[in-house]
This record gives structure tokens, C-alpha cells and sequence, in this order.
């Protein structure tokens, strides 16, 4: 951790990261610290090259790291398919089978205080991917059954003497 650029950072810039930190938007930062949002942006950008990092997250989390603060937790509204930070307790992207994991919940916990970010027990997810397979395969047969049908149709009128 390059502790010299921690300490380069000016007292709005580690302000504008802590509330990154927080999860708050440049504008939601810029009515809190009483500045325009593209000064909120230029003390974020600065901060992200004076750390030589590549988002501002990083940079929020690289600070919050030095002080001693929490260490982060995914939300609900992370992209799942960003790389977790080595500290987060996300789940690893890797694996060719990292998908399936998380859509059966077989990862482990990544909500807050260890509970599951997704409410279904296994069993009732497993429910629901077999009923949309039962369902996309009805639905595919009743195409099929509807293009033959058509098709039978076309042949007989093609085939039927014109009076």
C-alpha cells in the first residue's frame, strides 16, 4: 500500500473518498460536502491517480484500508460481474461454473452480517430454474406444433385443384 500518496491526499479528497466509500453518488457527495458534483469528480480523479488505482472505489477502499476502517461488503446493487476485491469475501469469478453457483446460492454469503442476498432457500431456486425449463420447453413445442401446423396448411391449399 503506498502509504506516501495516502498522505498526499488533501482533507476534501480523503472527505469525497470516505463518502464513496459510503456508496453515495458524486451528486449525493457534492449536497453533502457543499460543492458542485464536477468538483466532487476532479477531487475523486486526482485522488484515483495520485494512488495510482483505476476507480475510485479502489481508492475509497485503499483509504478506508489505511485508517482502519470496515472492510467492504457487497450489496445487492454491485455488479456481480466485477472481480471481488482480495478482502471482500466475494465469490471468486474464475471458475467457468461461477454463474450457476450464485444463481443456486452454493457461494457463500455475501450480504451483510452473513446472511444470503438472495431470500429462496435452495430448494425453492431449484424450483424455479426446473418450472422455467418446464415452461421454455412448452413454449417451444407449441411453436413447433403451430409451424407444422401452418405448414401442413400451405401444402394442402397448394395441393387442392382451383376451381
Amino acid at each position: 500500500m503506498p502509504a506516501p500518496a495516502l498522505d498526499q491526499l488533501t482533507d476534501a479528497q480523503r472527505e469525497c473518498l470516505r463518502l464513496v466509500y459510503a456508496r453515495h453518488s458524486s451528486k449525493e457527495i457534492a449536497e453533502i460536502v457543499g460543492v458542485s458534483p464536477s468538483a466532487v469528480d476532479k477531487r475523486i480523479e486526482r485522488a484515483v491517480q495520485q494512488l495510482g488505482v483505476t476507480s475510485r472505489i479502489a481508492a475509497a477502499r485503499m483509504l478506508v484500508a489505511s485508517e482502519g476502517g470496515a472492510t467492504y461488503e457487497r450489496t445487492t446493487s454491485d455488479p456481480f460481474d466485477l472481480p471481488p476485491d482480495a478482502n471482500s469475501g466475494g465469490m471468486a469469478l474464475d471458475g467457468p461454473w461461477w454463474l450457476v453457483r450464485r444463481l443456486l446460492g452454493l457461494g457463500p454469503a455475501t450480504g451483510s452480517e452473513g446472511e444470503a442476498r438472495n431470500p429462496l432457500s435452495r430448494s425453492q431456486r431449484l424450483g424455479v430454474i426446473v418450472g422455467l425449463i418446464f415452461l421454455i420447453s412448452m413454449s417451444s413445442m407449441a411453436l413447433l406444433n403451430l409451424g407444422q401446423t401452418l405448414s401442413s396448411l400451405a401444402s394442402a391449399s397448394r395441393d387442392a385443384p382451383s376451381r
